[in-house]
């Protein structure tokens, strides 16, 4: 297991609103203090229902069963997709040795950054991927 200096971690909620379709883009639920375009994202530790059932907010995270169902898309601040279709099963810790998934540092904006699924079956309507952010702030 890899010990991580955290400077700034938060759970981030990727909705599945409607009907689960592979061909939507499903935006991260607003976070009013990652909102600006100055969080540097250096990486990214996913959840699925085995390591979180339900998000502090009250969302029920996807069933660890669906983890190869979906993708993430992580966007910086030129629109350059530097992470894309990143498979949320290889962000479980549990998956890969118990490591965080660290990427070299960028500039983010969140609201451009998304989840994809691959195959909506077995994935309700409001249920969500849990994604824990590590990050810091420009200038930090």
């Amino acid at each position: 297991m890899n010990n991580l200096v955290i400077k700034r971690s938060q759970l981030v909620e990727f909705q599945v609103t409607g009907t689960p379709t592979t061909l939507k883009r499903y935006a991260p639920i607003p976070v009013p203090n990652l909102s600006r375009n100055n969080i540097v994202l250096y990486g990214i530790e996913v959840f699925t229902a085995d390591q979180l059932s339900d998000t502090p907010s009250g969302n029920v995270v996807i069933p660890t069963l669906r983890q190869n169902q979906a993708v993430l898309t992580f966007v910086d601040v030129n629109k350059d997709q530097f992470i894309y279709n990143f498979p949320i099963f290889s962000g479980i810790r549990a998956n890969v040795g118990g490591f965080v998934t660290l990427f070299q540092p960028r500039l983010i904006n969140l609201t451009d950054c998304y989840l994809q699924l691959t195959d909506g079956t077995g994935i309700s309507s409001d249920q969500v991927v849990a994604v824990n952010l590590y990050y810091q702030l420009v200038g930090e």
